[in-house]
């Protein structure tokens, strides 16, 4: 019951118990009063008719009693008036039957007026001539107290009525910071942190709000210290202290999630390496070769800002490497225009204009092993180094045979398309008790040669060709559809850039989480880190829609390098990230920043999914951890769906 219908209730019971002392207070006064009062007009009417009989000149003419006896019977008060004789016997007499009209019988009940009567005795001179008696009705006390009750009774219910409206209004008023300290609470909740500004002057509300006001400052505080502690830590682990771009471990990480994950990445590895960078340091000095190094890394971030490349980091003193989707021309291009670019740069500096660059490319593949991968890129850079500055050599380790061309792409992703040549293969994630979790869903595709294209070859294409969308819809349409997919457990959608760029699949995406809904499947739907933080205001939208639905929202491949602050912004159920970067961090030097991020996760009641488990030994620190959810090879390969 709310407080409004609480105090409503009081004032109404009060209204109630005073309506009836006044009421029952009243009638009974009021009763005393018009009882007394029957009793004097009718006393005071017999001796007025008695008089008025005496002077008579014939007192017992029967014509002459008739008119006045009428006189008073025009009242309609009166019920009975007779003059009785000196020896008993009846001179004249006139009666009536009188109804009590517009009385109800409860109330005739509830207050007891009796007929009042008169007598006077009527003298002839000095002579009696009898005794007049006169009864009154009650009919018009009844009426005139009644007609009272209900004047009464009319004035409470408006006085009450203005009350209630002066009492809502009023709570509304008073009670505004409540609102506002509830409207915290469920802010908290979806992991926001708001503060009243306006401060009531009620004393106790006063209190209210400004301890709820400490607390969400508490709260904000706790997270903002762990946000900046976690991002401490994650620059001390995987970021180069002179460039700021990630290390030699970041890097080595980053390539072994995607090598072992079955959604992993399908394209190269690149290696730009600086030809005798320690003669140059030795000949110039420290100040100098740290300079070269930020003149490219500069280059390289200003490409990976335009989406060119991904994962940039330095490898080694003298060499970057990156990691690419793109295919073999894209790659090749973009090195010779950031060699073109250092050039141009180095043109200015004297000390710089004899440094060369090497750059050494292998492709990848899923289950390949990093050990062959970077033996190929030495191997490429060796190969490099004798064709002269500046050269580029590539070793191809892929099997599959894939389009080359934008042309060749695009007829080829529509033929996938139309021929319905897409389908989904699954991953469990499951709690540590082997119980399953939630199954993600990859797409894949088959070529002419019957081979499986994972995603990771054809969607980064797709995405340039503007038809990662059409896959977008092509994957609901097949979870709508397959009648084998294992509904009992969540299924993990992984929602593409072009999702949040173009509002096209809208109407399907809603349509898909209708007929989940019906159909009793819990979907997960799940983005990137840098997707979702690129977009964050679809990002709210769309966690608003999927709870709506009773489905789950999630983050795919956390970045803890990027801003923690998107975990405010959407409602999220759970974020999946790296068992590397969960093993690294939980290391003793590093052990700070593990708890700093469960803090931030264990406020916001986000749930952590630990991805890319590949060895036992990996498991058994990540339960060490207390992560009691994960998801790789070792715990299970994705199937066919």
């Amino acid at each position: 019951m709310t407080l409004f219908k609480q105090i409503a209730l009081l004032v109404s019971t009060v209204f109630l118990v005073l309506l009836l002392i006044i009421v029952l207070n009243d009638l009974a006064r009021t009763g005393s009063f018009q009882q007394g009062q029957l009793g004097t007009t009718a006393q005071d009417m017999a001796t007025t008719l008695g008089i008025a009989i005496s002077n008579l000149p014939e007192g017992d003419d029967p014509a002459t009693l008739e008119v006045l006896f009428n006189a008073v019977f025009d009242s309609g008060h009166y019920t009975r008036i007779e003059l009785i004789g000196v020896d008993g016997q009846s001179i004249h007499q006139k009666s009536q039957q009188l109804d009590i009209e517009g009385v109800p019988g409860w109330f005739i009940n509830l207050v007891s007026l009796e007929s009042a009567s008169g007598s006077t005795q009527v003298m002839k001179g000095w002579t009696q001539l009898g005794q007049l008696n006169l009864e009154i009705h009650p009919g018009f006390a009844y009426s005139s107290m009644y007609q009272a009750l209900v004047s009464a009774l009319r004035w409470f219910a408006l006085l009450f009525v203005v009350s209630m409206v002066v009492l809502w209004l009023v709570l509304r008023y008073v009670l505004e910071p409540l609102q506002k300290v509830r409207e915290q609470a469920d802010a908290i909740h979806n992991n926001q942190f708001v503060q009243q500004t306006k401060i009531p002057t009620t004393v106790e509300l006063k209190r209210v709000v400004e301890a709820m006001n400490l607390m969400v400052s508490k709260v904000q505080g706790i997270f903002d210290d762990q946000e900046k502690t976690l991002e401490r830590y994650q620059q001390l682990l995987y970021r180069d202290k002179l460039t700021g771009l990630g290390n030699r471990r970041y890097l080595l990480d980053q390539l072994k999630q995607s090598m072992s994950e079955e959604s992993g990445l399908h394209g190269c590895m690149t290696i730009i390496k600086i030809v005798d960078f320690e003669q140059l340091r030795d000949q110039h000095g420290y100040e100098i070769s740290d300079n070269l190094i930020r003149i490219l890394a500069d280059l390289l971030r200003q490409e990976h800002a335009d989406q060119a490349v991904e994962r940039v980091s330095r490898f080694n003193e003298d060499e970057f490497a990156f990691l690419s989707a793109d295919d073999e021309s894209a790659v090749t291009a973009f090195i010779r225009a950031l060699f073109d670019k250092f050039q141009q740069q180095l043109e200015s500096e004297k000390e710089l204009a004899d440094v060369k660059l090497l750059a050494g490319i292998c492709d990848l593949e899923a289950g390949g092993e990093i050990g062959n991968i970077l033996s190929s890129i030495d191997y490429c850079l060796s190969q490099a180094n004798t064709r002269g500055p500046f050269s580029i050599e590539r070793q191809a380790s892929t099997s599959l045979e894939l389009p080359q061309g934008k042309m060749q792409w695009r007829n080829w992703l529509e033929s996938v398309l139309t021929e319905k040549r897409l389908f989904l293969v699954g991953q469990l994630a499951i709690s540590n008790q082997r119980i399953p979790v939630q199954r993600e869903l990859f797409i894949r595709a088959r070529n002419q040669q019957d081979q499986v294209i994972p995603a990771s070859a054809f969607m980064p294409m797709a995405a340039s060709l503007g038809m990662a969308l059409d896959i977008d819809k092509e994957v609901f349409r097949l979870v709508s559809s397959n009648s084998e997919l294992d509904r009992k457990i969540p299924l993990a959608l992984n929602l593409s850039a072009a999702f949040f760029e173009l509002a096209e699949a809208q109407e399907e995406f809603d349509q898909l989480l209708t007929d989940c809904e019906q159909n009793n499947t819990r979907l997960c739907i799940e983005a990137s880190h840098h997707v979702l933080n690129q977009h964050p205001i679809m990002c709210s939208k769309l966690s608003e829609r999927v709870r709506r639905h009773q489905h789950q929202f999630g983050i795919d491949n956390l970045d803890l390098g990027q801003s923690l602050q998107l975990l405010q912004s959407g409602q999220f159920d759970y974020v999946k990230i790296n068992a590397i970067t969960l093993h690294e961090m939980s290391r003793n030097d590093m052990a700070a920043g593990y708890q700093a991020l469960r803090t931030i996760t264990d406020t916001l009641d986000i749930h952590i999914i630990a991805v890319a488990v590949d060895s036992q030994e990996v498991l058994d620190e990540l339960k060490a951890l207390g992560i009691d959810t994960m998801q790789g090879n070792f715990l299970g390969s994705a199937e066919a769906i």
